[in-house]
Order: structure tokens, then sequence, then C-alpha cells
């Protein structure tokens, strides 16, 4: 028997956007990345350092939303990538409120408090190396972090959560639990890379291909543990697509999507870093040209019509936005 749960709780601006999204008509801009953003500014918040600068340097967190938000992204994520309460510790709280604050506040100078949503990002690791993506807590202990992560980013007023970069199912899973149970909308973005011999695999789990992954991470997106939702009552789902992919992988990753059992909107935005070094912050994207970027995403929007939401990841900028965001408008 499912679960019989409240509804999900949808805030009109992103009921309109979602509205917007499904009909298939619009092309609906995500953002971009924040760290690599704000280390191009001079604030040293790479992947593998603490992120402060909700604390630290809100003043330079509030301006990149802002510039995202006038580049035409109509969705702006929150600066709580990777980060839970065992990783930030003492300041969990106070980070994890002050990222939700700095977008918030972004919104409001740029008077689009009622077309703009704030996307609450969660990913259950931080760059520290390649293959080194799994949190070094025990699995217990860390979906209880991530829990608390949920709950506060829900009371901070976040209008949906965004699973980024996942796909292990270890841990996975209790993501879409956790963002169930909080009876909010939530999206997956799901990461997979080609190996050397072609097969596609989920990015933080080497070992596992992505058609191995997905299908029941999906099912469980869509259904719940048991089939909760099978008696007519929502998951909460609204939106699967693939994001931190090259961009020679990210269609196959929405094919496999598809593949897998979803049937909804979709969104897309791929990776450009070629190489990383968490010890010395040092990072090495592939400076796409923004035509690149952009020929690469309007292809993914013919390909694939019902991939509404287009994005950017690591290694991109405002610059690769604003210039999509044009193309869209033409």
């Amino acid at each position: 028997m499912g679960k019989s749960l409240g509804p999900i709780k949808r805030s009109r601006r992103y009921q309109d956007i979602l509205t917007d999204i499904s009909d298939g008509a619009k092309t609906i801009l995500l953002d971009g990345p924040i760290s690599t953003e704000l280390d191009t500014r001079g604030v040293t918040m790479a992947s593998g350092k603490a992120r402060r600068a909700a604390i630290d340097d809100t003043e330079a967190l509030i301006q990149v939303h802002c510039d995202y938000i006038n580049a035409g992204a109509r969705v702006i994520t929150t600066h709580t990538f990777g980060g839970n309460r065992d990783r930030l510790g003492p300041d969990f709280e106070a980070l994890t409120r002050g990222a939700v604050e700095c977008a918030e506040e972004a919104r409001r100078r740029t008077g689009t408090e009622d077309s703009v949503i704030i996307a609450g990002s969660i990913a259950y690791h931080t760059a520290q190396g390649w293959g080194k993506w799994d949190p070094k807590q025990d699995p217990k202990s860390w979906e209880n972090d991530i829990k608390d992560l949920v709950t506060l980013l829900t009371i901070s007023g976040v209008d949906v959560m965004l699973l980024e970069m996942v796909g292990g199912p270890t841990f996975t899973v209790p993501i879409i639990r956790a963002v169930q149970d909080s009876r909010m909308p939530f999206w997956v973005g799901f990461s997979a890379f080609d190996d050397e011999k072609g097969v596609l695999r989920v990015f933080d789990n080497p070992a596992t291909p992505v058609d191995d992954a997905l299908p029941n991470l999906i099912r469980l997106s869509i259904e719940g543990e048991d089939k909760a939702f099978a008696n007519g009552s929502e998951s909460g789902v609204d939106i699967i697509g693939a994001m931190h992919c090259k961009p020679s992988s990210l269609g196959n990753v929405l094919e496999s999507v598809q593949a897998s059992g979803w049937e909804g909107p979709m969104l897309a935005y791929p990776d450009d870093v070629r190489e990383w070094d968490p010890s010395t912050s040092k990072l090495v994207a592939g400076n796409d040209p923004v035509d690149v970027y952009c020929d690469h995403s309007l292809q993914w929007r013919s390909d694939f019509p019902k991939c509404t939401v287009l994005g950017a990841c690591c290694g991109f900028s405002v610059e690769h936005i604003a210039a999509l965001n044009q193309r869209i408008s033409i």
C-alpha cells in the first residue's frame, strides 16, 4: 500500500516555470557553475576547498547569482554543492542558510522574485581527485546529515531540490528518500563518462555502467521505495536529465534516461573541465568557445524535444549562459 502523504510543496513561481518547462514550447535556462565562477573573480572557492563564500564573501556570491539572472537564467542554484554537517562542521547551518539568503538577495536586487526559482543543490561528494567520490562517513551517518541538509534547505525557502552529479546507487538512494520525505519537488541530474572501451559509466561510481544504474534509480524517483507512491500520490520528481558530462557523452546519457523509463521533462548541462588538482586548486578547462557550447546545447534541445532546461557546469561561465540566451531568443 502506498504512502498517504500531503501534496508536493510547489511555490507559485515554481509552478509557473514548471508549466513553461512541461509544455515543451519554451527553453528555460538554468545557471552555470558557482565555485569556478567565483574562482575566476579572485575568490578562492575551488571545489576541493571549504566553501565559505556564503559567510565570508557574501557580496561576491550575490553578484554571481545576479549576473546569471541578468544573463537569462530563470533557475539559480544555491552554493551548497557537496556540503553537509560532517564536511562543514559547526558552520554547516550558517553556510547553508547563508547560501539560500544570497540567492534570495540576488533575486530581490534583480526584481525577479516572481519569475526566478532557487534550486537547493545537493550532492554527496566534492572534488577530491579522480575516483574519490564517496563520502568518508558510514552510509547511515551520512544519510542523517543529508536529511538535515534537505530540512534546512526546505525551511530556508528554496523552490526545488536539485540532485547534482548523482548515479552511484549506494549514496544516491538515500538522497532520493530524503527529498521524497520532505514533500519538496526535485530534479535529478545524472553524470557519466565514456571509459577507455567506450562504455558509458556513472561518473561517481566508475564500476557501474549507466544502463545498470539508471533504471532502478529512475524507478525509485518515480515510485518510491516498495512502490510507496503507487496509490496515486506524487513522489515529487519533476525533471530528470544529464549534467556534468562531456558534450560527447551527454546525449547518450539523455537517451539512457528515456530508455530507463523517464517520460517527463529533461535537463542538460555539460562540463568543460579537462584536469583538476584539488591539492593545488588548479583547474584546466577546455575553453570551449561560446558558439561551440551553444551549438551543443541547441542540438540536445532539437534531438530531445522534452529537454527543455539547459544550463552549464564547471569550466563554463556567465558568458556562456548569456550567449545561449541570445541564441534561443532569436
